[in-house]
């Protein structure tokens, strides 16, 4: 499975957002997303950083 886990950089830090992401589409400054589960999250800000190997998606408020 390619599923990722988000994460949010918190003052330097990440921070788990959603588990188990298998959308993501960005539009007008947010990002849309949803995993496997149906939970939706809308994140305002950008993504910083996808590693597939790694399972992450990483976002960052602009």
């Amino acid at each position: 499975m390619c599923d990722l886990n988000a994460y949010i950089v918190k003052d330097g830090n990440e921070e788990l957002y959603l588990e188990n992401v298998n959308t993501a589409k960005t539009e007008e400054g947010r990002v849309f997303l949803r995993n496997l589960f149906g939970e939706q999250k809308i994140f305002e800000g950008a993504i910083r950083e996808i590693s597939l190997p790694g399972h992450r998606l990483i976002l960052e408020r602009k």
